[in-house]
Protein backbone atom coordinates (compact mmCIF):
# COMPACT_ATOMS: atom_id res chain seq x y z
CA UNK A 1 0.00 0.00 0.00
CA UNK A 2 1.18 3.54 0.02
CA UNK A 3 2.72 4.43 2.91
CA UNK A 4 2.21 8.04 2.50
CA UNK A 5 -1.40 7.79 2.39
CA UNK A 6 -1.61 5.68 5.72
CA UNK A 7 0.80 8.00 7.28
CA UNK A 8 -1.88 10.93 7.04
CA UNK A 9 -4.47 8.53 9.39
CA UNK A 10 -4.22 9.69 12.70
CA UNK A 11 -4.28 6.53 14.57
CA UNK A 12 -1.65 5.32 12.24
CA UNK A 13 0.64 8.42 13.24
CA UNK A 14 0.04 7.71 16.81
CA UNK A 15 0.14 3.78 16.67
CA UNK A 16 3.62 4.29 15.07
CA UNK A 17 5.03 7.83 16.30
CA UNK A 18 4.83 9.39 13.20
CA UNK A 19 6.17 13.13 12.76
CA UNK A 20 3.67 14.16 9.88
CA UNK A 21 5.74 17.00 9.40
CA UNK A 22 9.19 14.24 9.42
CA UNK A 23 10.36 11.47 7.23
CA UNK A 24 8.72 8.20 7.30
CA UNK A 25 11.42 6.04 9.39
CA UNK A 26 12.55 2.60 7.71
CA UNK A 27 11.29 0.31 9.78
CA UNK A 28 7.96 1.41 9.76
CA UNK A 29 7.84 2.51 5.91
CA UNK A 30 8.39 -1.15 5.10
CA UNK A 31 5.84 -2.36 7.63
CA UNK A 32 3.20 0.23 6.34
CA UNK A 33 3.98 -0.79 2.52
CA UNK A 34 4.12 -4.32 3.22
CA UNK A 35 0.25 -4.02 4.02
CA UNK A 36 -2.47 -5.30 1.39
CA UNK A 37 -5.80 -3.74 0.85
CA UNK A 38 -8.75 -6.13 1.41
CA UNK A 39 -12.43 -5.29 1.16
CA UNK A 40 -15.02 -7.02 3.26
CA UNK A 41 -18.80 -6.71 2.47
CA UNK A 42 -21.27 -5.57 4.87
CA UNK A 43 -22.69 -8.76 7.12
CA UNK A 44 -18.69 -10.87 6.49
CA UNK A 45 -16.60 -11.05 9.43
CA UNK A 46 -13.53 -9.24 9.20
CA UNK A 47 -12.11 -11.67 12.60
CA UNK A 48 -14.21 -14.24 13.58
CA UNK A 49 -14.29 -15.21 17.41
CA UNK A 50 -12.21 -19.00 18.09
CA UNK A 51 -10.47 -18.23 14.25
CA UNK A 52 -6.59 -18.52 14.18
CA UNK A 53 -4.61 -15.06 13.95
CA UNK A 54 -2.63 -16.12 11.14
CA UNK A 55 -4.21 -13.20 8.88
CA UNK A 56 -2.82 -10.81 11.16
CA UNK A 57 -4.13 -6.90 11.53
CA UNK A 58 -6.17 -4.95 10.36
CA UNK A 59 -6.61 -1.08 10.16
CA UNK A 60 -9.79 0.01 9.15
CA UNK A 61 -9.71 2.40 6.19
CA UNK A 62 -13.45 2.96 5.36
CA UNK A 63 -16.78 1.77 6.77
CA UNK A 64 -17.58 0.54 10.49
CA UNK A 65 -17.76 -2.64 12.25
CA UNK A 66 -19.30 -3.78 14.88
CA UNK A 67 -17.45 -6.26 17.50
CA UNK A 68 -19.50 -9.36 19.08
CA UNK A 69 -18.99 -11.39 22.11
CA UNK A 70 -19.39 -14.93 22.35
CA UNK A 71 -23.54 -14.35 22.94
CA UNK A 72 -23.64 -12.29 19.96
CA UNK A 73 -24.47 -9.20 21.93
CA UNK A 74 -22.93 -5.57 20.66
CA UNK A 75 -19.83 -5.08 22.90
CA UNK A 76 -17.82 -2.09 20.71
CA UNK A 77 -18.13 -0.26 16.93
CA UNK A 78 -14.81 0.48 14.95
CA UNK A 79 -14.21 2.41 12.72
CA UNK A 80 -11.73 4.77 10.12
CA UNK A 81 -8.78 4.07 12.07
CA UNK A 82 -9.51 1.35 14.35
CA UNK A 83 -7.03 -1.73 15.07
CA UNK A 84 -8.04 -4.61 14.77
CA UNK A 85 -6.13 -7.95 15.65
CA UNK A 86 -2.55 -6.12 16.50
CA UNK A 87 -1.86 -9.08 18.95
CA UNK A 88 -2.47 -11.80 16.27
CA UNK A 89 1.04 -10.35 14.99
CA UNK A 90 2.89 -11.77 17.99
CA UNK A 91 1.06 -14.91 19.48
CA UNK A 92 -0.76 -17.89 18.43
CA UNK A 93 -4.01 -17.17 20.43
CA UNK A 94 -7.56 -17.65 18.90
CA UNK A 95 -9.95 -14.23 17.93
CA UNK A 96 -11.37 -13.14 21.10
CA UNK A 97 -14.17 -11.76 19.63
CA UNK A 98 -15.97 -11.45 16.39
CA UNK A 99 -15.66 -8.37 14.54
CA UNK A 100 -17.93 -7.89 11.59
CA UNK A 101 -18.59 -5.57 8.88
CA UNK A 102 -22.14 -3.51 9.13
CA UNK A 103 -21.35 -2.02 6.56
CA UNK A 104 -18.69 -2.38 3.24
CA UNK A 105 -15.95 -2.35 4.64
CA UNK A 106 -12.01 -1.14 3.63
CA UNK A 107 -9.05 -2.33 5.48
CA UNK A 108 -5.10 -2.29 5.48
CA UNK A 109 -4.02 -5.60 6.13
CA UNK A 110 -0.98 -7.75 7.05
CA UNK A 111 -0.49 -11.50 7.58
CA UNK A 112 1.34 -12.71 10.10
CA UNK A 113 3.52 -14.78 8.52
CA UNK A 114 4.55 -11.59 6.24
CA UNK A 115 5.18 -9.70 9.35
CA UNK A 116 7.21 -12.41 10.33
CA UNK A 117 8.89 -12.70 7.34
CA UNK A 118 9.69 -8.55 7.39
CA UNK A 119 10.91 -8.86 10.69
CA UNK A 120 12.88 -11.68 10.27
CA UNK A 121 14.83 -9.42 7.71
CA UNK A 122 15.30 -6.55 9.94
CA UNK A 123 14.83 -7.11 13.92
CA UNK A 124 14.51 -3.35 14.18
CA UNK A 125 10.66 -3.86 12.90
CA UNK A 126 10.03 -6.35 15.73
CA UNK A 127 11.81 -4.11 18.32
CA UNK A 128 9.82 -1.34 17.00
CA UNK A 129 6.34 -2.72 16.59
CA UNK A 130 6.67 -4.23 20.30
CA UNK A 131 7.11 -0.50 21.54
CA UNK A 132 4.28 0.59 19.86
CA UNK A 133 1.74 -2.09 20.80
CA UNK A 134 3.53 -1.38 24.79
CA UNK A 135 2.75 2.43 24.31
CA UNK A 136 -1.00 1.71 23.47
CA UNK A 137 -1.60 -0.33 26.07
CA UNK A 138 -0.34 1.42 28.40
CA UNK A 139 -1.91 4.46 27.49
CA UNK A 140 -5.57 1.70 26.91
CA UNK A 141 -5.00 0.89 30.49
CA UNK A 142 -4.48 4.78 31.98
CA UNK A 143 -7.79 5.38 30.26
CA UNK A 144 -9.81 2.67 31.47
CA UNK A 145 -8.31 3.39 35.11
CA UNK A 146 -9.46 7.39 34.35
CA UNK A 147 -12.65 6.29 33.00
CA UNK A 148 -13.27 3.52 35.95
CA UNK A 149 -12.56 6.69 38.12
CA UNK A 150 -14.91 8.71 36.55
CA UNK A 151 -17.40 6.45 36.45
CA UNK A 152 -17.01 5.59 40.75
CA UNK A 153 -17.69 9.45 41.20
CA UNK A 154 -20.94 9.80 38.83
CA UNK A 155 -21.99 6.39 41.30
CA UNK A 156 -21.16 8.48 44.21
CA UNK A 157 -23.46 11.15 42.91
CA UNK A 158 -26.35 9.50 41.21
CA UNK A 159 -26.47 7.46 45.08
CA UNK A 160 -26.82 10.74 46.90
CA UNK A 161 -29.36 12.42 44.36
CA UNK A 162 -31.70 9.39 45.72
CA UNK A 163 -33.27 9.36 48.89
CA UNK A 164 -31.93 6.63 51.39
CA UNK A 165 -33.02 8.01 54.45
CA UNK A 166 -36.77 7.41 55.05
CA UNK A 167 -36.98 8.48 58.56
CA UNK A 168 -38.34 11.98 58.18
CA UNK A 169 -41.40 10.19 56.73
CA UNK A 170 -41.75 8.77 59.95
CA UNK A 171 -43.52 11.48 61.23
CA UNK A 172 -46.12 10.89 59.07
CA UNK A 173 -49.61 9.28 60.07
CA UNK A 174 -49.51 5.16 59.33
CA UNK A 175 -47.12 5.69 56.02
CA UNK A 176 -43.59 4.26 56.31
CA UNK A 177 -41.64 4.15 52.62
CA UNK A 178 -38.67 1.86 51.45
CA UNK A 179 -37.00 2.68 47.97
CA UNK A 180 -34.23 1.16 46.62
CA UNK A 181 -32.30 1.36 42.97
CA UNK A 182 -29.45 -1.39 41.73
CA UNK A 183 -27.93 -0.35 38.50
CA UNK A 184 -26.68 -3.02 36.12
CA UNK A 185 -23.60 -0.72 35.15
CA UNK A 186 -21.73 1.89 37.69
CA UNK A 187 -24.79 4.57 36.87
CA UNK A 188 -28.55 3.78 35.67
CA UNK A 189 -31.38 5.26 34.45
CA UNK A 190 -33.67 4.19 36.94
CA UNK A 191 -34.90 6.91 39.82
CA UNK A 192 -37.34 7.42 42.48
CA UNK A 193 -38.41 9.92 44.50
CA UNK A 194 -40.30 10.79 47.14
CA UNK A 195 -41.35 14.35 48.88
CA UNK A 196 -43.65 16.52 50.63
CA UNK A 197 -45.87 19.10 48.77
CA UNK A 198 -47.31 21.00 51.77
CA UNK A 199 -48.30 19.05 55.14
CA UNK A 200 -51.03 17.42 53.90
CA UNK A 201 -49.73 15.37 50.42
CA UNK A 202 -47.36 13.34 50.27
CA UNK A 203 -45.45 12.64 46.93
CA UNK A 204 -43.89 9.50 45.45
CA UNK A 205 -42.48 8.26 42.26
CA UNK A 206 -41.05 5.45 39.98
CA UNK A 207 -39.21 5.89 36.43
CA UNK A 208 -37.38 4.42 34.22
CA UNK A 209 -35.29 6.21 31.58
CA UNK A 210 -34.83 4.09 28.06
CA UNK A 211 -31.32 3.60 27.55
CA UNK A 212 -28.46 2.71 30.26
CA UNK A 213 -25.03 3.95 31.77
CA UNK A 214 -24.28 7.75 31.94
CA UNK A 215 -26.73 8.85 29.22
CA UNK A 216 -29.41 7.62 31.27
CA UNK A 217 -28.35 8.81 34.18
CA UNK A 218 -27.74 12.23 32.81
CA UNK A 219 -31.48 12.14 31.43
CA UNK A 220 -32.32 11.01 35.05
CA UNK A 221 -31.00 13.65 36.96
CA UNK A 222 -33.06 16.39 34.32
CA UNK A 223 -36.43 13.97 34.85
CA UNK A 224 -36.33 13.71 38.05
CA UNK A 225 -35.80 17.85 38.35
CA UNK A 226 -38.48 18.93 36.37
CA UNK A 227 -41.33 16.31 37.82
CA UNK A 228 -40.01 17.66 41.59
CA UNK A 229 -39.78 21.68 40.74
CA UNK A 230 -42.85 21.47 39.16
CA UNK A 231 -44.80 18.58 42.13
CA UNK A 232 -43.29 21.55 44.57
CA UNK A 233 -45.38 24.44 43.16
CA UNK A 234 -48.78 22.68 43.94
CA UNK A 235 -49.89 22.64 40.25
CA UNK A 236 -52.42 19.97 39.42
CA UNK A 237 -50.66 16.63 38.75
CA UNK A 238 -51.71 16.34 34.83
CA UNK A 239 -50.12 20.18 34.54
CA UNK A 240 -47.25 18.59 36.31
CA UNK A 241 -46.25 15.99 34.08
CA UNK A 242 -47.28 17.88 30.98
CA UNK A 243 -44.99 20.50 31.68
CA UNK A 244 -42.23 18.11 32.35
CA UNK A 245 -42.55 15.88 29.55
CA UNK A 246 -42.57 20.03 27.51
CA UNK A 247 -38.76 20.45 28.89
CA UNK A 248 -37.62 17.10 28.37
CA UNK A 249 -38.98 17.13 24.53
CA UNK A 250 -36.80 20.34 24.63
CA UNK A 251 -33.76 19.49 22.14
CA UNK A 252 -34.50 16.07 22.76
CA UNK A 253 -31.92 15.17 19.86
CA UNK A 254 -31.16 11.84 20.89
CA UNK A 255 -34.58 10.29 21.42
CA UNK A 256 -34.86 9.49 25.42
CA UNK A 257 -37.59 8.95 27.02
CA UNK A 258 -38.29 7.75 30.98
CA UNK A 259 -41.47 5.69 32.19
CA UNK A 260 -43.00 7.41 34.84
CA UNK A 261 -45.87 6.58 38.07
CA UNK A 262 -46.17 9.28 39.95
CA UNK A 263 -48.41 9.41 42.97
CA UNK A 264 -49.59 12.09 45.04
CA UNK A 265 -51.04 10.82 48.67
CA UNK A 266 -53.53 13.32 50.02
CA UNK A 267 -53.41 12.42 54.21
CA UNK A 268 -56.42 13.51 55.34
CA UNK A 269 -58.87 11.67 52.65
CA UNK A 270 -56.37 8.72 51.81
CA UNK A 271 -56.96 9.35 47.98
CA UNK A 272 -54.28 8.87 45.93
CA UNK A 273 -53.90 10.84 42.57
CA UNK A 274 -51.29 9.45 39.79
CA UNK A 275 -50.58 9.37 35.99
CA UNK A 276 -48.98 6.60 34.36
CA UNK A 277 -46.55 7.80 32.08
CA UNK A 278 -46.18 4.25 30.24
CA UNK A 279 -44.87 2.97 33.18
CA UNK A 280 -45.81 -0.65 34.68
CA UNK A 281 -48.46 -0.90 36.63
CA UNK A 282 -48.16 -1.02 40.26
CA UNK A 283 -49.36 -4.02 42.82
CA UNK A 284 -51.92 -2.29 45.60
CA UNK A 285 -53.88 -5.08 48.34
CA UNK A 286 -57.10 -5.20 46.73
CA UNK A 287 -60.49 -5.99 48.89
CA UNK A 288 -59.61 -9.48 49.19
CA UNK A 289 -56.85 -8.65 51.44
CA UNK A 290 -53.83 -9.84 48.83
CA UNK A 291 -51.66 -8.15 46.41
CA UNK A 292 -53.42 -7.41 42.73
CA UNK A 293 -52.38 -5.26 39.84
CA UNK A 294 -53.96 -1.62 40.10
CA UNK A 295 -56.27 -0.98 37.27
CA UNK A 296 -54.38 2.21 35.52
CA UNK A 297 -54.69 3.18 31.62
CA UNK A 298 -51.16 3.93 30.13
CA UNK A 299 -50.43 7.70 28.62
CA UNK A 300 -47.76 8.36 26.68
CA UNK A 301 -43.63 8.21 28.52
CA UNK A 302 -41.93 11.12 29.37
CA UNK A 303 -40.02 13.15 26.63
CA UNK A 304 -41.33 11.53 23.58
CA UNK A 305 -44.02 14.35 22.21
CA UNK A 306 -44.64 17.83 23.50
CA UNK A 307 -48.01 18.77 23.78
CA UNK A 308 -49.23 15.48 24.96
CA UNK A 309 -52.57 15.92 27.80
CA UNK A 310 -51.99 13.70 31.23
CA UNK A 311 -54.98 12.33 32.50
CA UNK A 312 -55.26 11.93 36.39
CA UNK A 313 -56.61 8.97 37.46
CA UNK A 314 -57.22 7.60 41.57
CA UNK A 315 -57.17 5.20 44.06
CA UNK A 316 -57.54 5.09 48.24
CA UNK A 317 -54.91 3.74 50.08
CA UNK A 318 -56.32 3.65 53.35
CA UNK A 319 -54.95 2.41 56.61
CA UNK A 320 -53.83 -1.31 56.54
CA UNK A 321 -53.25 -0.61 52.36
CA UNK A 322 -49.63 -1.15 50.87
CA UNK A 323 -48.66 0.00 47.23
CA UNK A 324 -45.28 -1.51 45.61
CA UNK A 325 -44.31 0.32 42.29
CA UNK A 326 -41.28 -1.21 40.51
CA UNK A 327 -39.23 -1.20 37.00
CA UNK A 328 -39.18 -3.43 34.55
CA UNK A 329 -35.73 -5.18 35.59
CA UNK A 330 -38.02 -6.82 38.03
CA UNK A 331 -40.19 -8.60 35.96
CA UNK A 332 -37.75 -8.72 32.76
CA UNK A 333 -34.93 -10.58 35.34
CA UNK A 334 -34.05 -13.80 33.47
CA UNK A 335 -33.06 -16.84 34.64
CA UNK A 336 -30.23 -19.21 33.00
CA UNK A 337 -33.04 -20.60 30.92
CA UNK A 338 -33.47 -17.32 29.67
CA UNK A 339 -37.06 -17.05 31.27
CA UNK A 340 -38.69 -13.95 32.60
CA UNK A 341 -39.65 -13.36 36.64
CA UNK A 342 -42.61 -11.73 35.10
CA UNK A 343 -46.11 -10.35 36.71
CA UNK A 344 -47.53 -13.50 37.38
CA UNK A 345 -44.32 -14.34 39.92
CA UNK A 346 -44.04 -11.28 41.07
CA UNK A 347 -47.62 -10.96 42.27
CA UNK A 348 -47.24 -14.38 44.11
CA UNK A 349 -43.61 -13.50 45.65
CA UNK A 350 -45.42 -10.00 46.79
CA UNK A 351 -48.40 -12.40 48.70
CA UNK A 352 -45.89 -15.24 49.71
CA UNK A 353 -44.63 -11.99 51.91
CA UNK A 354 -47.85 -10.43 52.96
CA UNK A 355 -46.70 -11.19 56.64
CA UNK A 356 -44.23 -8.94 56.63
CA UNK A 357 -46.34 -6.43 54.43
CA UNK A 358 -46.07 -3.94 57.68
CA UNK A 359 -42.05 -4.06 57.97
CA UNK A 360 -40.82 -1.56 54.49
CA UNK A 361 -37.55 -2.69 55.30
CA UNK A 362 -37.52 -6.56 55.35
CA UNK A 363 -40.37 -6.72 52.51
CA UNK A 364 -38.14 -5.01 49.87
CA UNK A 365 -34.83 -7.27 51.29
CA UNK A 366 -37.13 -10.03 50.23
CA UNK A 367 -38.19 -8.64 47.24
CA UNK A 368 -34.54 -8.09 45.97
CA UNK A 369 -33.49 -11.75 47.40
CA UNK A 370 -36.63 -13.07 45.07
CA UNK A 371 -35.95 -11.78 42.31
CA UNK A 372 -31.72 -12.94 42.95
CA UNK A 373 -32.84 -16.32 43.48
CA UNK A 374 -34.57 -16.78 40.34
CA UNK A 375 -32.12 -14.96 38.61
CA UNK A 376 -29.62 -17.85 40.00
CA UNK A 377 -26.64 -16.35 38.95
CA UNK A 378 -27.40 -14.78 35.43
CA UNK A 379 -26.05 -11.36 34.57
CA UNK A 380 -28.42 -8.32 35.72
CA UNK A 381 -29.71 -6.84 32.23
CA UNK A 382 -31.51 -3.72 33.77
CA UNK A 383 -31.57 -1.47 36.68
CA UNK A 384 -33.68 -2.91 39.42
CA UNK A 385 -35.49 -0.44 40.81
CA UNK A 386 -38.61 -0.89 43.88
CA UNK A 387 -40.73 1.95 45.73
CA UNK A 388 -42.63 0.47 48.88
CA UNK A 389 -44.98 2.52 50.76
CA UNK A 390 -46.91 0.75 53.68
CA UNK A 391 -49.76 2.36 55.80
CA UNK A 392 -50.29 -1.25 58.28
Amino acid sequence: MNADYLRTIPTIQEFFKIDPAGELKEGTRILLEAMEEVEIKKGDDVVTLGATSEDGMYIILKGITEVLNAKGNLINTLSVGDFIGELGLINDDIRGATVRAATDVVCANISKNLFEEIAGRNRKIYGTFMNMLYTKTTKLVTEQERIKSELAVATKIQAECLEDDFSSFNILKDVKLKAAMRPAKEVGGDFYDMFMIDEEHLCFLIADVSGKGVPAALFMTMAKTHIKNYATLNLPLSEVAERANNQLCYKNESGMFVTAFICVLDLRTDDVTFINAGHNRPFVIDENGEFGMLPAKANLALGMMEGMPYREQHFKLSKGNCIYLYTDGVTEALNPSQEFFGDARLKDVLNAHMNKASDVDSFLENMYKEVDSFANGEMQADDITMVYLSRK
